[in-house]
């Protein structure tokens, strides 16, 4: 068994504890796992198993598009973002976020999009959206001819040939 922090005994076990989290007028709740003490009752949640909760409660945020001062808060925190970060992102002078989540401004709804987007981003593990964002910060130099490959372009090709193509060979492909 493990040894209790707090009294020092070896009576901690594993237990699983419901846990609450009320934001933006919805309350969200998930079982946690969690240990805890049989002789003096204290109860510990891991650091990350909470931030993977709080996490989930921002997705689901994002997802139904909740737009008010406490979400869009719990949307930036979400992405371990300073109101000055998000400012950059945004291209809003940093009071912005201020008002946005000190409820004087009603959120801005552009913003709010964005920021939904960047969470979805980040939990599918896609950071397309950020880099868009960035590109429109600092664009990329693009040269004046491009070259591209075309990733399925051969077996396109083969697919067409075999719906009564008369062709006896394969296309040239350059």
């Amino acid at each position: 068994m493990k040894r209790c922090g707090r009294c020092e005994r070896e009576r901690v076990v594993p237990i699983t504890l419901d846990d609450t989290i009320d934001a933006g007028g919805h309350s969200f709740t998930a079982q946690l796992p969690a240990e805890k003490c049989q002789a003096c009752g204290r109860i510990v949640i891991e650091g990350r198993d909470f931030k993977l909760f709080e996490v989930r409660v921002a997705v689901e945020l994002a997802r139904a598009g909740i737009r008010d001062k406490e979400a869009f808060k719990r949307l930036r925190k979400a992405l371990s973002m300073d109101r000055a970060g998000l400012a950059h992102v945004l291209d809003v002078p940093g009071e912005f976020i201020g008002y946005w989540e000190g409820g004087q401004w009603p959120v801005d709804p552009r913003a709010n999009a964005v920021l939904c987007s960047l969470v979805l981003a980040r939990f599918e593990e896609k950071p397309s959206a950020l880099d868009c964002l960035r590109v429109l910060r600092q664009p990329k130099p693009l040269a004046r001819k491009v070259r591209l490959q075309l990733v399925d372009a051969t077996g396109k090709a083969a697919k067409t040939l075999q719906f009564g193509s008369a062709a006896h060979t394969a296309p040239a492909m350059a």
